[in-house]
């Protein structure tokens, strides 16, 4: 009976080591988890106003690009178009069936 009882007290000193290691390691690993979920909270806050800015930005760029494009804009820019003569108007015709298109240069 006593080698029986020693042997169980030797498994016993052992498990009691065992479980506040891995009781360690587990709490360990949850503190280590919840600060890394932390500093991707504040990454993914960063990332996020780093895209409102960029969402911004990308509006003000379109609506400089529409008033660049604007009628009024082309017409204030004197870049010497002027309206074609007739005689240099191409007139393309597509003619019945299967035949490509053909361009010709009237000079009616």
């Amino acid at each position: 009976m006593s080698y029986y009882r020693r042997q169980r007290s030797i498994y016993s000193r052992l498990a009691v080591p065992v479980l506040f290691a891995v009781l360690f390691a587990c709490i360990f690993g949850l503190v280590s988890l919840r600060s890394r979920t932390i500093s991707m909270e504040y990454r993914i806050g960063h990332l996020e106003r780093e895209k409102a800015e960029a969402l911004k930005e990308e509006k003000t760029l379109y609506a400089q690009m529409s008033s660049l494009l604007s009628i009024q804009e082309v017409a204030k820019v004197d870049s010497g178009l002027q309206f074609p003569d007739r005689q240099r108007v191409v007139y393309v015709r597509r003619d019945k069936g299967d035949v490509p298109y053909k361009a010709s240069l009237r000079t009616e």
